[in-house]
């Protein structure tokens, strides 16, 4: 009897252990459960934000390149440009670099003038027209210190301007009025807005040719583009990149930079643009006669 009571004491005993174990297991089992159950749900949520973030920059990434290539920043038909050799930047030494800026005047172009007077640079201004006093006060700055001072018609309004030939010619005759008053001087330099390939896509080249010759005018593209032409909304490096990345790949570049009061960072940039384009041997120089138009093909 004794016998029994120690064996029966020995499997509650032994019960007991097997119970614990039990609610060790079931309570492993749970855990486990829980962590496969939130652990792919936490890795979801990861993987969704970083495809939002890479989707985010490739369709900036896009948007910079597509923009880049509606600009014109592609092919160039006439200026007969020969590539650098390499893939690395190459030094400037016997390579022009025409500065020009579009969509001004405004207080922006003051203070690119004023850096530009800092630095002897001479530059390129296709400007849009404006009566008042302030702007006609930079038309005559721009050609009292030397730069050059060109057409960007006169309401940088695409369906107004491109609707017809009488369309354009009546914008054109009105931008060039507008800066012949403020400075005495009749512009012959002419930059579409948009570029040559949008006004070619509602006029006819050969029409816009013929009257461009009987003005005694010419027109001129770009085959390198600043950074901030979709948006403002980039560093000074990224400026200075844009810029030196493409003079790199021309003899002869003439590069869009914008003066509107809503580009702010071509003035904040133009310093360090100017430091490695004259430290690398460039010559800066302002659109004349003697210059190969480049235009988009």
């Amino acid at each position: 009897l004794k016998g029994e009571n120690v064996l029966s004491e020995g499997t509650q005993e032994y019960q007991r252990k097997r119970k614990k174990r039990v609610k060790r297991i079931k309570k492993i089992i749970v855990v486990v459960c829980i962590v496969c159950l939130i652990l792919p749900l936490i890795m979801s949520i990861f993987l969704l934000v970083r495809m939002n973030q890479m989707e985010k920059k490739l369709n900036t990434l896009l948007s910079e390149e597509v923009s880049q290539q509606d600009s014109g920043s592609g092919d160039v038909v006439e200026a007969k440009e020969k590539p650098a050799t390499g893939g690395a930047v190459q030094a400037g030494t016997g390579k022009k670099v025409y500065l020009t800026f579009d969509d001004g005047p405004s207080k922006e172009t003051e203070k690119i003038l004023d850096i530009l007077k800092k630095r002897q640079v001479k530059a390129t201004f296709f400007s849009i027209g404006r009566d008042d006093a302030f702007s006609k006060k930079m038309y005559q700055r721009i050609v009292k210190e030397g730069h050059t001072l060109g057409m960007h018609s006169y309401s940088h309004q695409y369906k107004e301007i491109y609707q017809s030939m009488d369309a354009f010619q009546a914008d054109y005759e009105r931008i060039s009025n507008c800066l012949t008053a403020a400075t005495g001087i009749k512009p012959l330099y002419y930059r579409f807005p948009g570029g040559s390939t949008e006004v070619t896509e509602k006029l006819q080249m050969t029409d816009l040719d013929a009257y461009f010759n009987a003005q005694g005018a010419s027109y001129f593209d770009w085959n390198v583009i600043a950074a901030n032409n979709t948006t403002d909304d980039v560093s000074v490096n990224k400026m200075v990149d844009s810029v030196m990345n493409g003079v790199a790949l021309y003899d002869t570049s003439i590069v869009l930079m914008y003066d509107s009061v809503d580009r702010k960072m071509t003035a904040k940039s133009l310093d360090s643009i100017l430091d490695y384009l004259l430290k690398n041997g460039y010559e800066i120089l302002p659109i004349d006669e003697n210059t190969i138009p480049i235009h988009h093909s």
